[in-house]
Order: C-alpha cells, then structure tokens, then sequence
C-alpha cells in the first residue's frame, strides 16, 4: 500500500482547475469530478456519479468518506479545496502536522463554536435559516457543548481507514445530508461524538507558508447583486437577484423597484471577497439607517471582508418605489489582502458590526509593544 494521496472533487462548474504546480516524488493527485468536460495534464482525472445527490452534497461525499481508489490504496490522505495550490512539500507539511493522532486539521481563526458558526451563517445566508435552526435543536438535543472548538476544512489531512475516523466521517457525511449542508457546522459535533483525537494546526488556513488559495471560479469579478425586500427577510424574503447593475471603472450602480411594503432592504453588493468601498448614495428612498454588515473600518478605509458586502437600509419602503444605488468598489491586491488577514487574526477576534468599539480594540493590538517587536520576525507572503 503506498503512503500517500492529495485529493480534490469539483462538482458542475463551481471551480475550475488549477494544475499543480510543482509534481512531488511520492505523491499521488486525484481530483473526482462529474463534470465530463474538465481535463487536467497534472491531475489524475476520476469521474464520479451519484444521481441522488445534488453538486454540493456529492462534493462532500468524497470529501468526508473519499472513494475506493484512496482508501484502498493509501494510508494516508490529503484533502484540500480545489482553490488551493501548494507552495511547499506535501510530504513535509504531513510530517510536520499529523504527529500523535490519525487527523489533522486547522482551527477556525475567527470562531471557536459551532453555535456562533450557525449564527454567522444564518446571519450570511449560507443556508436557509429554518433549515439551521434544526441543525441547532439537535445539537442542543444531544447536549452538543459551546465553545467545544471549531476548524477551517479546507485542508485536512487523515489516516483515513483508522476506525474512528471512518465512523467521524461517515456521521459527517449523514449530517450533512440530513441537515445543514454547511460542513463546519457538523465536523466538531461528529469529533465530540466519536471521541476522535485531532492534531489541530495553529495557522491560518487562508494565510500560511504552506499553500495559497486561488479565488473559485464563480467568483473572480465583482458582477453579482441581489436585493432583499420584507419585514421578515430571515425566513421568507422576497428578493431580486436580477436587478439592473451597472459598471463603469470601479463605480457601481445598481437599480431596482421595491417589491412590496416594508420596513427593510438588504442589498449583497459583490461577490468578492475583500473590497474597500466609498462613496455610497442612494436616491429615491427615504432611510432612517443604514447598516452594513461583514464589513470593517482598517487604517481609515471601509472594507468588506467577506464574501458578500451587505447594505441594510430602515425605513419605510412602499410597492413599486423605483430607486438607484451608487458604490466605489476597489478590490485589494494580494499584498493589501493579507495584511487584513494578518489583522484580523491577530487574536481571533470575531467581527461584529454591533459593538462601536472593534476597531479601537484591534488599533490597541497593532499599536501594543509586544507586538511592535515581533513583527520583524513574522513573514507573510
């Protein structure tokens, strides 16, 4: 049986490839695919089907339970995102990280409990609120605890035929099933349950010396808006993901009709993550406040970090007011990037547009002597 495996799946046409880079000696790259169009000259190519499984879910099952190809093959696996491209040895970062235990994985660098994961998700809109909100009732059922940990899935590593990690992944993959399809939201419970010991990764997931994540192809252009209209836009918004949008150089107007008397808009205005955005103006609506979510005040600009930039307006909104929104847009460089990464993860602090105070607080961090003198010795590339 060989040693070792790096595996991705790309399901439809969420991603596209990226090839390896740098081939290592004693590795093996596969990549699980239903989509008979892509072709790789680096990756070894393996179609895979499942008719009662939608894109997202069919992903997660190779990522969660792998295919027969690996676990009959290896001892042990890699799995990483299909955004990720290696800047050091495989083989290397394995024996760095998977010492005592059969799995690997990093901490999440924002959060460090599901529940507050849920939070943020229904807050985001990564699933449909009702849907988390049974997620969460069993959780709270079994006596799931809070603060019991949460990690960033983007790359683990396994030994994936040890017992307790094929029964953690096979409860994984029902979770996921049968729940929110939001990984992260199950991976910890299904840890606590099996009582699988973890080797966690003290990194950064999205800014370390071992790989880099290239963006998904969905999502390489700021070219996407969805308006959200209701007094109840939590469970039951109406909205339209189509309205007129216009680019010229980095402003962007967007132009719309509210749908139906309400009290609240919210508007996603890109689908990129890490955006300075200025000079916002609204005309032909009446608000009260405006509030802005999944964004922060860094060295004297407002930046969304997040996948969607959110605009919330109150006020009172009729039926058919037609109205025009105008936004300066100007995604950052890789450098400007991970400086903001480097900021936010300082000491996992978790973003909340509520209290007044975060940016005095992560100003206080930057500007401490401890700090200051360490810095020197901190590399990012």
């Amino acid at each position: 049986m060989k040693k070792l495996c790096v595996y991705t799946c790309i399901t439809g046409s969420y991603d596209n490839i990226h090839e390896i880079e740098n081939k290592e000696s004693g590795v093996d790259y596969y990549l699980f695919t239903n989509n008979k169009d892509l072709k790789s000259n680096t990756w070894n190519v393996i179609y895979i089907e499942d008719n009662t499984l939608d894109n997202q879910r069919l992903s997660r099952k190779i990522k969660m339970l792998g295919h027969p190809l690996i676990n009959e093959n290896y001892e042990i696996s890699v799995w990483q995102d299909a955004s990720v491209i290696w800047k050091k040895s495989i083989k290397e970062f394995v024996n760095t990280y998977l010492k005592e235990n059969s799995f690997a994985s990093f901490k999440h660098y924002l959060r460090n409990c599901i529940y507050d994961e849920a939070n943020e998700c229904i807050r985001t809109r990564k699933d449909k609120k009702d849907i988390i909100l049974k997620h969460v009732e069993f959780l709270k059922k079994e006596n799931y605890p809070k603060q019991n940990g949460l990690c960033e899935m983007t790359v683990f590593i396994k030994k994936h035929n040890d017992r307790i990690v094929r029964k953690t992944m096979q409860d994984w993959f029902e979770m996921v099933c049968n729940y929110s399809k939001r990984d992260q939201l199950s991976f910890m419970y299904c840890v606590w349950k099996n009582d699988l010991k973890i080797d966690f990764i003290n990194l950064s997931v999205w800014d370390n010396q071992w790989f880099t994540n290239k963006k998904h192809n969905s999502k390489q252009n700021i070219t996407h808006a969805r308006i959200y209209y209701g007094n109840d836009l939590e469970f039951n918004p109406l909205f339209d993901d189509q309205p007129e949008y216009r680019i010229k150089s980095n402003k962007y107007s967007i132009t719309s009709k509210v749908l139906t008397d309400t009290n609240v808009i919210e508007i996603e205005i890109t689908d990129v993550p890490v955006v300075e955005y200025k000079n916002l103006k609204i005309e032909g609506l009446e608000i009260e406040n405006i509030t802005y979510f999944n964004s922060i005040d860094y060295k004297e600009r407002k930046i969304f970090y997040s996948n969607s930039g959110i605009i919330k307006l109150d006020g009172k909104f009729k039926n058919n007011q037609k109205f025009k929104l105008e936004v300066e847009l100007f995604p950052l460089d890789n450098v400007e990037k991970n400086d903001l990464i480097e900021y936010l993860s300082i000491e996992k602090i978790t973003l909340t547009n509520e209290k007044n105070n975060l940016n005095q607080e992560l100003e206080k961090i930057l500007n401490s002597k401890s700090w200051k003198i360490t810095k020197p010795l901190r590399k990012f590339k």
